[in-house]
């Protein structure tokens, strides 16, 4: 449950802050951000569950 929990807090982070980028600095700047931690979500979120169908 852990490692779900720090998985969705870093999104949950990221998405702030690229949120934060897009609105008072620059626009493609903070999409790009926010992509980048979506994929990256998505990229441990499956790694996660590969693992844990092995165990």
């Amino acid at each position: 449950m852990s490692k779900y929990f720090k998985l969705l807090a870093i999104l949950t982070t990221g998405i702030a802050i690229g949120n934060r980028v897009f609105n008072h600095l620059h626009a493609w700047l903070g999409v790009a951000i926010i992509a980048a931690v979506v994929i990256f979500f998505i990229y441990k979120f499956i790694k996660t569950l590969k693992d844990e169908k092995k165990d």
